[in-house]
This record gives structure tokens, C-alpha cells and sequence, in this order.
């Protein structure tokens, strides 16, 4: 809400806003409550609810600027998460008729068939807002948003929503089918693997971060499927992803948004030599995307790390195996991002960067420096909660 203030802004080089803000605030306002429901709501029914009102906001705030791209990008999100919201309803309904509760627990009360059926469905939910394949291909086209939605929509909240599903229902139940936690982890290993892929064929910075961000979340449900297996260490490991990730995702997003604000670009292609004329929006990227990559003592090397030896722990071949494809995910994406991060601050600046007015507002700085040092922090303050989710 800070950074939109100064970027909503008839001075962006990439995309001048002019007021009236009214309904940009309104459905970030809306987005924000909508969330909050998602995280403190005590049983599905209500979770779902919020569920909705959350896939209406992205729906709306993608769409802001009624460019024709923005229009049908808003449109392709809503369908394909509201096609994931059709299988939490009919999940939900099953639910109700066999156990007559909505509670997170009441899954185990499910009888065997029933239970794999309301899992899938809401596993497939959840794949569809957070991102994975086959219902992938919504996020990168939503970064036309404005760059503060796509920061909070695409890196740290909604898309967010899926996975913490998933982990409530992860902690709520204690039987899990094998075939189950098969199909969920090979969906998360396989969003992981076609996402860095991607990522090499990426010039446009934001969509580069979209990827990235599938493929974390991909992380995260990994995590998840370890601790359904037995490892305490990759369960913990992929909720304190959750947070870890979306404080350095987010950092990255606002400072692609502040370069954009003053060069007038996001392309790869059209950045160079950054760090001589913007050293804090360089300072903000590298220690985001170092966070991301998993270099110590970034806040992404703890996280991952847990969930590398969650997956080895187990010494069982199926997560041996996807525990080193994990590890060539990672170092595929740390080579990219080197790349990237090499090529767009460092040498002789470039016409965009040489042009670009380097006044940039002061919100959008502050927001960047809060954000920069809670990227360090956030395996302090994140911690503590997740350890306190399983018993201190």
C-alpha cells in the first residue's frame, strides 16, 4: 500500500497512472482482508469463502489498466482458478454428505475412497491458485498488473493461498494414501523442472519472477509431501518457505517495479550498468535474489536446506530422487539468476539506464529498505511459529 503510493504515478516511465486511485486502493484493501479470512478461518467452509473473494480481486486488479492484454490476462486467471474453486466446492459437498463437517480434521473421519477423492479435488484447488502444472500458465501473462499487485497477488499472498491449504490440511490429518502423496509430489517436482527451464527463455524481469515464484511454490509443496512421508525436518522446512520466500520475492518485485518506474523498461535485453546510478535498487535485487537462490546466510538457504535434508533423511529412493532434482533446480536457477543479475547492474550503462530520472519517490524506497531488512530477518521472526506448529 506504501509503494503504491508513490508508483501510482502519472511520473512512471513504464506505465503513467493518473488519478482516480478509488478502486485500485478499494480491491488491494478487499485483497488484503480477503487474505487475512484465508489464514485465520477455523474450517473450510469459511476458508473457501475467502477463497473466492480472492480470485475476484485478482481478477479486478490484474485487469486495472483495461489495456486489451491486461483484460484478457485478468480473465485467464479468474477461469483458471475459479476452475481449482469448482473442485474445492464439489469437495466441500462431498465432505458434508459423508461427515457433516467442514472442519480441517474431519478429512480423517472421510472413508478410504472418499478421503483420496475430497484430497484430489482440493489438491487440485490449490494447484490451480498456487500455479502448477497444468494450471501454471495464468501467472506469468498477470504480471501486466501493476507492479505492487503483482508483488503482493503473485509473490507473497494469493498465490500463496494454495500451498498454506495444503499445509493446514497436512497438519490437521494423520492418514495420508500413498498414491496421494505420489501424485502431489510429482506435480511439485515437475512444476520445479519446467519452471527453471522457462526461466531461460525469459527477457522480461517480472515474468522471470513469475516463474521463479511457480517454481517455489513447487518448493513449498514439496516440503509438505516430505512431512506426509515422516520428516519432520522437510514439513517444517517447506511451511517456513511460506515466509521465507515471500519476503525476498516480494523485495524482488518492488525493485523490478522501481526500475521500471524510472528506465521505463523491464527487459532484460535493455538493462545494463544499474549499480553506477542506482546502487540501493541494486542492493535491493542482489540480496533478494541471492535470498531466493539459497546462498548463506540469505533467508531461502535455511528453508531449503530443511527440505534437501527432509528429502534425504527419509533414505527412501523416491525423495532421494526428488531431492537431487531439487538440487539441480536450485543450481540451474542460481546460474540464471547470476546471469541476469550480472547482466542488468554491472558494465557500461545502457540508453535506458543512462535516460532514466532517478528520482524515485520516497515510499518506494522506504518500502524496498523495510522489505531488504526483513528479508534478513524473516528466518528469526518465522521460526518460532513454525516450530511452535509442531509442539515448541
Amino acid at each position: 500500500m506504501l509503494y503504491s503510493y508513490g508508483y501510482m504515478s502519472p511520473y512512471n516511465a513504464d506505465h503513467p497512472f493518473y488519478a482516480p486511485y478509488q478502486s485500485y486502493y478499494f480491491l488491494l484493501l478487499l485483497f488484503i482482508g480477503a487474505m487475512i479470512g484465508i489464514v485465520t478461518s477455523p474450517n473450510l467452509l469459511q476458508l473457501f469463502f475467502f477463497w473466492e473473494v480472492t480470485t475476484l480481486c485478482s481478477w479486478a486488479l490484474i485487469s486495472y489498466t483495461k489495456e486489451d492484454k491486461a483484460l484478457f490476462s485478468g480473465l485467464k486467471a479468474f477461469i483458471m482458478t475459479h476452475i481449482g474453486g469448482f473442485g474445492f466446492l464439489v469437495a466441500l459437498a462431498l465432505m458434508y454428505t459423508e461427515v457433516k463437517s467442514f472442519d480441517f480434521s474431519a478429512i480423517d473421519s472421510l472413508s478410504i475412497s472418499s478421503k483420496f477423492i475430497v484430497l484430489l479435488l482440493i489438491f487440485f484447488a490449490a494447484s490451480a491458485k498456487s500455479a502448477q502444472i497444468p494450471l501454471f500458465t495464468w501467472l506469468p501473462d498477470a504480471m501486466v498488473a501493476p507492479t505492487p499487485v503483482s508483488a503482493y497477488l503473485h509473490a507473497a499472498a494469493m498465490v500463496k493461498a494454495g500451498v498454506y491449504l495444503m499445509a493446514r490440511i497436512y497438519l490437521s490429518n494423520s492418514y495420508f494414501s500413498e498414491n496421494f502423496i505420489i501424485i502431489m509430489s510429482t506435480i511439485a517436482i515437475l512444476t520445479m523442472m519446467i519452471s527453471v527451464i522457462l526461466y531461460y527463455f525469459q527477457d522480461d524481469l517480472k515474468k522471470l519472477l513469475a516463474y521463479s515464484t511457480i517454481g517455489h511454490l513447487g518448493y513449498i509443496l514439496l516440503g509438505i509431501t516430505l512431512g506426509i512421508f515422516g520428516s519432520k525436518t522437510g514439513g517444517m522446512g517447506g511451511i517456513f518457505h511460506i515466509i521465507n520466500h515471500g519476503f525476498a520475492k516480494g523485495l524482488l518485485f518492488l525493485s523490478v517495479g522501481a526500475i521500471a518506474y524510472t528506465t521505463g523498461t523491464k527487459s532484460i535485453s535493455e538493462l545494463r550498468g544499474l549499480i553506477k546510478k542506482f546502487p540501493l535498487l541494486t542492493l535491493c535485487f542482489l540480496c533478494g535474489m541471492f535470498a531466493i537462490v539459497g546462498i548463506p546466510p540469505f533467508s531461502g538457504f535455511w528453508s531449503k536446506f530443511m527440505i534437501f535434508t527432509g528429502a534425504f533423511e527419509l533414505k527412501n529412493t523416491y525423495t532421494t530422487v526428488f531431492g537431487l532434482l531439487a538440487l539441480i533446480e536450485s543450481i540451474l536457477s542460481f546460474c540464471w539468476y547470476i546471469f541476469v543479475g550480472h547482466r542488468v547492474f554491472f558494465g557500461e550503462a545502457s540508453s535506458k539506464v543512462v535516460l532514466a530520472n532517478n528520482q524515485i519517490p520516497f515510499s518506494m524506497r522506504f518500502s524496498l529498505v523495510f522489505l531488504l531488512i526483513l528479508t534478513f530477518l524473516s528466518p528469526l521472526i518465522g521460526y518460532p511459529f513454525v516450530k511452535a506448529l509442531y509442539g515448541g
